[in-house]
């Protein structure tokens, strides 16, 4: 008998539906080939310049001892992650995502790697290659 969706009963077609849903925009267009070194730059400059204002934070809730002041470097540090977000055209939900994507798919890593030790050697752009990301979910999702 040949298995088709229809044939595979409910909990076979269930798994399919939430496979398809559970794509995240950016594990979407990573399947869709878009995820370009382009935005892994854009995303790696964002993850560097959050990095720097939670230590940044971190320091200032070292030293200060009362609430109020405490208070502050919240808000200062919540005012800094928005500005890092708009200054990187992302929105906090498009960069989850982005980190989604590098936890589950090594290639991407791989690139997101290399882009990083480039920023961090000072390197504009991450890199001189210009490849493109593309990424096979299918192996991933087997």
């Amino acid at each position: 008998m040949n298995r088709t969706p229809s044939t595979l009963g409910l909990p076979a077609n269930i798994i399919l539906i939430l496979s398809v849903i559970a794509l995240s925009p950016a594990q979407a267009r990573a399947q869709d080939g878009d995820l370009d070194r382009e935005l892994l730059t854009r995303y790696a400059q964002a993850h560097l310049d959050l990095n720097d204002a939670r230590d940044e934070f971190h320091g200032k809730v070292g030293r200060v001892h009362d609430e109020e002041g405490r208070r502050r470097a919240r808000e200062e540090l919540e005012a800094r992650v928005e500005e890092i977000f708009e200054q990187h055209e992302m929105t906090p939900a498009e960069y989850d995502d982005i980190t989604l994507t590098i936890s589950l798919d090594g290639a991407v890593r791989s690139v997101f790697e290399e882009i990083l030790l480039a920023l961090e050697e000072g390197e504009p752009g991450g890199s001189a290659g210009d490849a493109v990301v593309v990424v096979d979910r299918s192996e991933a999702l087997e």
